[in-house]
């Protein structure tokens, strides 16, 4: 549980939890007890009477250009994904999932799936984007493509300019940086299938019985595979994101890509974490401000250097 208590966090979590509640009550549903379980991008309520938990779009939906259209994107790749067997936590079944909109916010609605604590290991990260791909490789083509790539990149900075978080020259720089990291895929890329988008260990859920399912979809799109391994052996640290693509590499039969082979995902990885740390700095500046700048002060001044190499650390999450 995020036990964020920022001024921020708390109204992101009143506005976002009384949401909910009318949405409960439009739907027809006992309101019980909701609890907060995580309050970073977008808000997850549990719901415990329905057993479901409502994912709010708040601070990642801010940033969007239409936030119901990627709630309706994440609901459908939840649904190819259950569909298809691959261990992922489904849309709800019982209800219509959403997307919702209440007093301006969008809500889409999820089985609950419990709350075990702990990490997946590297190997059991593995296993699951093993399932996700093998699964998915022929699903969800009518899916969007690529946008973590694309709107995912420039709907953020778009925002950060419109609320004075980014200057011209900020985000021309920035700009240059996406058209540079786009350039460097440019060509690449083997297999295509209906990615993840976000597949590290942070975005797995162990449910009641056990097993590792897949959540927070909002990324998921179809694409060139090599965009989640990239993901996957980067995240949460170098050492453990190895690991875990080096057993991904080992279940498939896939040579172990070198850094040289996945620097230019890693750089356009990089772009895209932190684009969207830039977008929730303009509504959450407790959390995001900080590392955001950081981000832009570098860029700005490699863009005066050209002869600084770029970094393709990716970004870290738990």
């Amino acid at each position: 549980m995020d036990t964020d208590r920022s001024p921020t966090a708390r109204r992101t979590a009143e506005r976002g939890t009384a949401a909910v509640v009318r949405l409960w009550e439009r739907l027809g549903l006992p309101v019980d007890s909701p609890e907060v379980v995580s309050n970073r991008g977008s808000l997850m309520v549990r719901m415990p009477g329905a057993g479901l938990v409502a994912r709010v779009s708040t601070h990642t939906g801010a940033q969007r250009q239409n936030e119901g259209w990627w709630l309706r994107v994440e609901v459908a790749a939840g649904r190819v994904a259950h569909a298809a067997g691959v261990p992922v936590v489904p849309p709800a079944q019982s209800v219509d999932p959403g997307p919702h909109e209440v007093d301006g916010l969008w809500v889409s609605l999820w089985e609950d799936q419990g709350d075990q604590d702990g990490r997946a290991t590297p190997e059991e990260s593995a296993q699951a984007l093993v399932a996700w791909h093998r699964a998915l490789a022929d699903r969800g083509e009518d899916l969007p493509v690529m946008t973590v790539a694309h709107q995912v990149i420039t709907e953020p900075l778009e925002y950060a300019v419109r609320h004075g978080f980014l200057d011209a020259a900020e985000h021309a720089a920035l700009t240059r940086e996406h058209e540079e990291a786009l350039a460097g895929i440019a060509g690449l890329g083997t297999d295509q299938v209906l990615l993840h988008g976000d597949a590290h260990r942070g975005n797995l859920l162990r449910d009641s019985s056990g097993v590792w399912r897949w959540n927070d979809l909002e990324e998921s799109c179809r694409g060139p595979i090599e965009w989640d391994l990239a993901v996957l052996g980067s995240t949460p640290t170098e050492d453990i994101g190895r690991a875990a693509l080096t057993a991904y590499c080992e279940l498939t039969d896939r040579k172990v890509p070198t850094p040289d082979e996945l620097a230019p995902w890693l750089r356009l990885r990089r772009l895209e974490g932190n684009a969207w740390a830039i977008g929730c700095a303009v509504t959450f500046p407790e959390r995001y401000a900080e590392p955001a700048r950081r981000y832009v002060d570098e860029i700005v001044e490699r863009s005066l250097d050209p002869r600084r190499r770029p970094s393709t650390q990716g970004k870290s999450s738990g």
